[in-house]
Formats: structure tokens, sequence, C-alpha cells
């Protein structure tokens, strides 16, 4: 029988694939959507996002012997979600006067959170659960808004 060598890594499960994706992901999206397009562009810069997310997720998995079909897909998702919301968030600062110090921020916070998702991986629920709480409290922000606005007419 042979003997495996020291170097020999047994693979990352699907849990931390799934984590590990998820954090990339969010990171990618959160770079993608500092550009705070709106409109059509916004849904061509979320395209571009998955994709690019998708490639680093597989990149990244393959590399710790995950899932990459897994990988892949979780990390496209939460790349395009990250970058759907990060942009209506710097689009929405930007009208109101916000800096390009705030593409800055989001910037290290997406450096920080692949940083501390490979350090440990399963760091990436809280990005991921703040993205959805984000998303769902503008979500309902801007149906109050809308709801005030047709009892004017």
């Amino acid at each position: 029988m042979a003997e495996r060598s020291s170097f020999y890594s047994p693979g990352i499960g699907s849990f931390e694939t799934i984590c590990l994706a998820t954090g990339i992901g969010i990171a990618v999206g959160l770079i993608a959507g500092t550009t705070g397009l709106e409109g059509s562009a916004r849904g061509r810069m979320t395209l571009l996002a998955g994709v690019l997310g998708m490639v680093a997720g597989f990149i990244a998995v393959s590399v710790l012997d995950g899932s990459p079909l897994g990988g892949t897909i979780v990390s496209g998702f939460f790349a395009g979600f990250a970058c759907v919301v990060t942009s209506g968030v710097i689009a929405g600062a930007t009208r109101r006067g916000g800096t390009a110090a705030l593409g800055f921020l989001v910037l290290v916070a997406a450096v920080l959170i692949v940083v501390l998702t490979f350090l440990f991986k399963p760091f990436a629920i809280i990005p991921a659960v703040g993205l959805v709480w984000l998303a769902v409290s503008r979500r309902r922000r801007a149906d109050r808004k809308h709801a005030g606005l047709r009892v004017l007419r």
C-alpha cells in the first residue's frame, strides 16, 4: 500500500464548500456593486458579477478539493445578489451626495470577508445574513414610501 504524503489534504466538506463559495460570491458582488449603476446597466453588471463569482468560486473550491459544482452555483448566486443590493445602496448614497470613500469602504469590507472566510469558513454566514437583512429592510422602506405616495392621488 502506498503511504500518503504529509501534504495530502482530504478536502473540505459540503458545509465548508457552501460557506467558502458564499464568502467569495459576496466579495465579488460587493466589488461589482461599488459602481452604483441603475436600470439595465445594473442588470448587465449583475450578470457579470454572477459569472465572475462562478469562476472565482469554482477555482477556490477546486483548489481546496471541495465540490466544484456546488461552489460554482452558490458563489454565482451570492455574487449576483450582493451586486444588486450593494449597487442600490451605492446609487442611493450617490444621489444624496455620497463620496468615493463609500466605494473604498465596501472594497475593504469585501477583502476582509474573503480573508476571514478562508480562515474560518462559517464566518460567511454573517455577511450573508446581513445582506438579506439589508435587502429586506430596503424593500420594506420602498414599499412604505410608495404606499404613502399612492394615498396622495
